[in-house]
């Protein structure tokens, strides 16, 4: 009796030794890494798969990775705020993907910390690209891609219109235009903000911009709510062309075919980081580091880059982003997607300026697009029509594109963006802004007939 009972307790402890001895492998063979990202699914899958296999060839250990998907990139900056207000750490590692604004601004606010890379990777990333700063000097940012606007057209509905391909902005002012495009609202598409300040860079002045701006406005059948709208609506033969973000662009262009097309503005196109950085309280920073580390290397570049299929390229995806490396354009010219293009030499002359920018992107847009094109939509469409009617006039011309006292031109308009901050401020001024738009179009609609 008593030996069966040895027995019996024997097996117990060598059950419970071996669960134990299970647990352990298991844990050690499967540690988490949590990335936060607005990245689509195939970003997420062609990394995830490259970099698992990437970390076992020199760790030996496998990384199990949990995409945390709470929307674009203005909801995961407000999710984001909203766990550090609670909390030193939001039990994320890694924030991978969206603009340069939101990684700024969550590294002004001790949201991301600094990762200090090996000297011949940083090397091999440019600190600055047509004025744009790529990385965080204090390392609490990467550029991992670069982005770029520019106009996505229908090229079988241009030539049923006798209508030229869009190569420069200017051609979507174009009265020919007139309600055949669609632009994003401003006030819902961080995107959409940052093309505009980029059109408006690129213009002789402030006010020659803003002309542009209003009539390309005026030109719109539509406001879309997001930026990623544009190409579906150009595909669906709703609009004829658009401005849109280069990867949505390409993305659509692959599945719709040779009907459509991109063309990036030369000489008037800025090329803006997609950041990587690590999140404050990183519960696997060490792991957070390498990650970093693989999407900077020149195998993780070609990821963004090259056709599926392809040495270093993607498994299954075509993922039509601009990397960031130099030498991958170099290396890879002839490899890379065809419709990429390499910014270093793209850029020409055009230096985007990021200090009126960061002013004007997160203050002045957003009011100033409400007040002179949505809330006035109706009024400005007839206006710029009776406009186009007449044989543009220079003197509606020039009461079209008049500002407010108070956006005249540029340095009037950065002192009043740095008003909008104070919340009595900005409703008694974005109040006057819709007062006069809405009365400005009203009196060149007034002159219809005369």
């Amino acid at each position: 009796m008593l030996k069966h009972c040895i027995i019996a307790i024997g097996c117990v402890l060598l059950a419970i030794l071996l669960v134990i001895s299970v647990a352990g492998c298991k844990k050690k063979s499967n540690v988490d890494l949590v990335i936060i990202s607005p990245h689509n699914k195939k970003i997420q899958t062609e990394f995830e798969n490259a970099f698992r296999k990437w970390y076992k060839s020199r760790f030996g250990e496998d990384v199990k990775i949990e995409w945390r998907d709470v929307g674009g990139t203005t909801s995961i900056t407000r999710f984001l705020l909203s766990q550090y207000t609670r909390a030193n750490s939001s039990g994320i590692d890694l924030y991978f993907g969206g603009g340069a604004p939101d990684h700024k601004f969550l590294a002004d606010n001790s949201i991301t910390v600094r990762v200090v890379l090996p000297p011949q990777l940083l090397e091999k990333i440019p600190a600055v690209i047509g004025g744009i700063r790529q990385y965080d000097p204090a390392g609490r940012w990467y550029g991992a891609a670069m982005s770029c606007f520019g106009i996505i057209y229908n090229a079988k509905l241009l030539r049923a219109n006798d209508l030229p391909i869009p190569r420069t902005w200017d051609d979507l002012a174009s009265p020919a235009m007139y309600n055949r495009i669609a632009a994003a609202d401003a006030t819902q598409s961080g995107s959409a903000r940052a093309a505009y300040e980029m059109i408006v860079q690129s213009s002789p002045s402030w006010q020659a911009g803003w002309a542009k701006l209003l009539k390309i406005f005026g030109n719109c059948k539509r406001f879309t709510s997001s930026a990623s709208d544009i190409p579906t609506d150009v595909a669906n033969g709703e609009i004829l062309a658009g401005a849109a973000i280069d990867f949505y662009a390409y993305d659509q262009i692959a599945v719709s075919g040779k009907d459509l097309g991109f063309t990036i503005v030369r000489g008037a196109t800025a090329f803006t980081p997609d950041p990587i950085s690590m999140l404050r309280g990183a519960p696997h920073a060490q792991i957070a580091k390498r990650f970093i580390e693989f999407v900077l290397s020149r195998q993780g570049q070609c990821l963004w880059c090259l056709p599926p299929g392809e040495p270093m390229g993607p498994e299954r995806y075509a993922l039509y982003r601009q990397p960031v490396r130099r030498d991958v354009y170099e290396k890879y010219a002839d490899k890379m997607l065809k419709p990429l293009v390499n910014p270093f030499t793209y850029s020409g002359n055009f230096r985007f300026d990021e200090s009126k920018a960061a002013i004007r992107i997160s203050r002045l847009w957003a009011p100033l697009m409400k007040a002179a094109a949505i809330d006035s939509a109706a009024q400005l469409h007839k206006a710029w029509k009776v406009i186009i009617d007449s044989g543009q006039p220079a003197d509606l011309l020039k009461e079209f594109s008049r500002l407010p006292d108070d956006l005249a031109d540029e340095q009037t308009a950065l002192k009043t963006a740095k008003k909008l901050t104070d919340p009595k401020q900005r409703e008694l001024i974005t109040s006057k802004w819709q007062r006069f738009f809405r009365d400005k179009y009203n009196r060149i609609i007034s002159r219809q007939g005369k």
